[in-house]
């Protein structure tokens, strides 16, 4: 899977970037008929054999999803699910970065335990070697079958909800608006600018993009006495009650919370702007196998898509979306997972580490 960039409509490199998404979606099309037709029916299942599973998931009667989302956005997911899913109890435990992963990892080494059937990560390398080690299960059913091919990483984990990263602002505080990364230099805002800590992989790339993209920023930013957090939540409601002035990572779900309780806050997507999806994907030792695939096909339908995205808080791969991120209007690089590697990964945390210390 390679790097999936969407653009704006402000000049001919930004209109480039504008069609790269339908360009992929169009990959299975352009495929010769053999490759396409292999592709759909490895997802797909003929109408009978998808009410046994249904029938099966609704014998089990619940669904344990791990997620690492924001809470507002597990709640919409829970609800729509299970108001489309009767007989099937959808259970959502939030688990915040890598720290799903490490708990997925457990739990194949104690296959008589309960845990997640399904997961919704951000850690798409995991999730590829999950793929590559027969640790995962091929989605099925009719959203998974009308799924575009090139958000399927692996044939088996669906990628969801691509989501920039933001910056955000208290308006009490900034008078001035922010409007990039490098606004967060300014000498006012030193000690009142937040990040969040280095608590998933995603969170070393962002760092790493924007150290990469901006030759000289980082060293200047750490200069600020920036203050960082465990979570996007806590730094989102540090800067939401003033505690600081301005935040360089977070999501719009995360933010959007704020938004609806009128708290002096500003969201904004910088212009070029990095991101990533989240992967849907079932566990091969689950303990509610078909309820789990009932759920991952839910989640890559237009009504799972929709309370995946809620309103303008992510993109889809999949047309008619309502509240879909209108990702023609968002200079909006996702991350090349082909090109990470543990090791990159791990230099950069070192780096970080010596401008930072170690959190």
């Amino acid at each position: 899977m390679k790097q999936i960039t969407f653009g704006s409509s402000k000049g001919p490199k930004q209109q480039r970037r504008a069609v790269v998404l339908a360009a992929l979606l169009a990959i299975g099309a352009a495929a010769p008929a053999g490759y396409a037709l292999a592709q759909a029916n490895s997802r797909n299942v003929p109408a009978a054999e998808w009410a046994k599973i249904q029938e099966a998931a609704r014998k089990e009667g619940k669904v344990i999803v791990y997620a690492t989302m924001g809470p507002a956005v597990h709640d919409r997911i829970v609800e729509a699910f299970n108001a489309n899913n009767p007989g099937i109890k959808m259970e959502l435990v939030r688990i915040v970065g890598s720290a799903l992963t490490a708990k997925v990892e457990q739990e194949r080494l104690a296959p008589n335990v309960a845990g997640g059937d399904m997961m919704l990560t951000a850690d798409i390398r995991w999730a590829s070697d999950a793929v590559k080690k027969g640790y995962l299960k091929t989605p099925v059913g009719p959203a998974a079958a009308a799924y575009p091919d090139a958000w399927i990483r692996g044939g088996q984990v669906a990628l969801v909800a691509p989501t920039p990263w933001v910056i955000h602002y208290n308006t009490n505080l900034v008078k001035t608006p922010i409007t990039s990364y490098q606004d967060l230099l300014r000498p006012e805002l030193a000690g009142k600018v937040g990040g969040t800590s280095l608590v998933a992989e995603v969170v070393t790339l962002f760092y790493k993009w924007v150290d990469e993209t901006n030759p000289g920023f980082m060293e200047k930013f750490a200069a600020q006495k920036v203050k960082m957090y465990p979570s996007t939540v806590a730094s989102a409601n540090s800067t939401a009650s003033g505690e600081i002035a301005a935040g360089i990572f977070s999501v719009i779900p995360v933010d959007n919370a704020l938004h609806a309780q009128k708290a002096p806050f500003k969201t904004v997507i910088p212009n070029p702007s990095y991101g990533f999806a989240y992967g849907a994907a079932v566990v091969s030792w689950a303990k509610n196998p078909n309820a789990a695939l009932v759920a991952q096909d839910f989640i890559m339908s237009v009504k799972g898509q929709a309370a995946l995205v809620g309103n303008g808080e992510a993109g889809s791969p999949v047309p008619g979306v309502t509240g879909s991120l209108d990702l023609s209007k968002v200079n909006l690089q996702l991350i090349d997972w082909d090109k990470v590697t543990p090791e990159g990964v791990k230099a950069y945390e070192t780096r970080w580490n010596s401008l930072f210390g170690a959190r």
